[in-house]
């Protein structure tokens, strides 16, 4: 048999933004981007405070602004750190979050650097305008993954400070100020783009990697990561995990009578099968190799595993593959297991596939195109065959 290509190269696999995995990667980039560039408020202010000699002019806005960016920048480095405790449907709202907590920043910053324009001391002014023009290309580049955060950013800082130049009466101020916030809002449109430009490369090749190139699943590899991490996941959740198998029946028959081309064709009906008959987004198929397609079905019981892989053998044995004027019809033997994952232990994902693979094999042994299940039974610590 041969693994050709399929009529769909995996290139043209749509990269979609919604994907849990995508955003999840996303939410971990904005917040590797912005973890240090919290702390640059204060320290700058502190710079900016201590060389302009605004102690001994404005103590009381010194130390009331020096506060408020110590405690906005705490809150805002902890906040990040919420993200490795939250799950996938919660990060929608920690985005909000990270948003409202980013404008403090930002209106304080822009509100001081107005400030500037409109006092008497020029050092105060040269230094706010100074250090606000590295802070915002920072910020845009911290902001890159997300670009209504990145836009939010840049207008909360640059109008308070258009606000400033207007009261001071600095046109000149206001005018490259406009062009100034113009051109860094394109900035940050051409980073975002870029971002997410690279994340989608990233994505097809690690697609190119993980997926079988004949039935577009999920292959070996990919399915070992996911099993491992199911069983972890499980562990900690006490709750039951069903590996299954599924081989399909006198395949070396198909490839010798009808050459390598139908058995490609048979592989691509079985893969589409399987991935209609499991409609869940939790479960995943993969084509572990050859014939063989291996499954995981988190959260199943050994009653849902056997009425699933039931409704998977009686659909293959009712459905033909036209050949031309012929059909072609397939059967399949499956093998399940299933167990409530209380702790894990080393070795734990090897051992469920090794006992479906036990399975599979006692559903060939038995003439092939049924099913047979195990389970783990605690009271003897051991599989047992349903």
């Amino acid at each position: 048999m041969s693994d050709s290509a399929p009529s769909e190269p995996i290139e043209t696999i749509l990269f979609s933004r919604s994907d849990a995995e995508v955003l999840q990667r996303n939410a971990r980039d904005l917040v590797l981007r912005m973890r240090a560039g919290i702390f640059i408020y204060p320290i700058i202010w502190f710079i900016v405070a201590l060389g302009s000699n605004l102690f001994s002019t404005d103590p009381v806005i010194v130390i009331s602004i020096s506060i408020a960016l110590v405690v906005l920048t705490l809150i805002r480095f902890f906040h990040l750190q919420q993200l490795t405790q939250i799950n996938f449907a919660q990060i929608p709202k920690w985005l909000r979050q990270v948003t409202l907590l980013m404008l403090p920043h930002s209106l304080i910053w822009g509100a001081m650097l107005g400030y500037a324009l409109t006092h008497d001391n020029t050092t105060f002014a040269l230094l706010m305008t100074f250090s606000t023009a590295g802070i915002v290309p920072g910020g845009v580049y911290n902001f890159a993954p997300n670009y209504p955060l990145a836009s939010l950013f840049v207008l909360s800082i640059m109008l308070p400070t258009l606000l400033g130049a207007i009261v001071a009466d600095q046109w000149f101020m206001l005018g490259l100020s406009l062009v100034y916030t113009g051109y860094i809002l394109l900035m940050a449109k051409g980073q975002n783009r870029d971002y997410w430009r690279a994340l989608e490369n990233e994505h097809k090749l690690k697609k190119q990697t993980r997926t079988d190139p004949l039935t577009q699943l999920d292959n070996r590899r990919c399915f070992d990561e996911k099993l491992s991490e199911f069983c972890h996941l499980s562990s900690r959740n006490h709750e039951l995990l069903t590996v299954m198998l599924v081989d399909c029946d006198h395949f070396k028959q198909v490839n010798d009578t009808y050459g390598h081309d139908v058995g490609d064709q048979c592989l691509r009906h079985i893969a589409q099968t399987i991935r209609t008959h499991l409609p869940r987004a939790t479960d995943v198929v993969a084509r572990y190799g050859g014939e063989e397609f291996s499954l995981i079905l988190p959260g199943t019981d050994l009653a849902g595993a056997i009425k699933v892989s039931e409704r998977l053998r009686a659909a293959l044995a009712a459905s033909t593959i036209p050949l031309g004027e012929q059909t072609l019809t397939v059967t399949a033997s499956i093998g399940t297991v299933s167990r409530r994952l209380n702790r894990f232990e080393q070795g734990l994902p090897e051992e469920l596939f090794k006992q479906a693979d036990n399975a599979l094999y006692q559903a060939k042994s038995a003439g092939r195109n049924r099913c047979v299940h195990y389970f783990y039974d605690p009271a003897t610590a051991a599989y047992q065959q349903a």
